[in-house]
């Protein structure tokens, strides 16, 4: 019972700074702000721009459990921090992150953010689907969710392992899990 009080006083203190600091809006928010959460680095601020730029505003915070890389425990630290405000992506005047098969984003009147690059979180490639089974390192960085390190951590795992059998069979490679299967399910073959 004391350590319930202790945790409302706490939360009491914490709500009026809360609230005068205002949510950050994940729809709005650029990298660097984003960078500012707890939990979120540079790569994990890339794929929520590559996922709001990919799937459209959030609708919902717990939507951002769909990002590779974020999963409950992440999830549980933002949600009191950030909203999804009136579900508009445009920030005026932001331009989005250049990577090695990503692109700059546009500025102007509505100011567009761009596409982030292969930070950890690319745009399929043109080539997809991608044979995890038989792709490189620079092939396997644009699938969703992919990379360097994670790309990496794929060819070891094939080197050791042998092939994979399915994409599902991704979850044995230490750094990736359920969200990121579900982000590149699409541009992922074995064949």
């Amino acid at each position: 019972m004391l350590k319930g009080i202790r945790r409302l006083f706490w939360l009491g203190l914490m709500l009026p700074a809360l609230a005068l600091a205002g949510l950050m809006n994940v729809n709005t928010a650029t990298q660097s702000e984003l960078e500012t959460l707890p939990g979120i680095g540079e790569s994990k601020a890339l794929a929520i721009i590559q996922y709001r730029t990919d799937h459209g505003a959030f609708t919902t915070v717990d939507q951002l459990n769909d990002v590779p890389g974020i999963g409950d425990a992440t999830l549980a630290s933002l949600r009191p921090l950030v909203t999804v405000g009136d579900g508009k992506t445009a920030v005026a005047g932001t331009t989005g992150t250049t990577g090695t098969t990503g692109t700059t984003g546009a500025t102007g009147a509505t100011g567009t953010t761009g596409t982030p690059g292969t930070t950890g979180a690319a745009a399929p490639a043109e080539g997809c689907p991608i044979n995890i089974n038989a792709a490189d390192a620079a092939a396997l960085m644009n699938l969703p969710g992919i990379g360097e390190t994670k790309a990496a951590a794929i060819l070891q795992h094939r080197t050791d392992h042998g092939a994979f059998a399915s994409c599902d069979a991704l979850d044995d490679v230490s750094g990736i899990g359920p969200s990121t299967i579900a982000a590149l399910r699409d541009c992922c073959k074995v064949k």
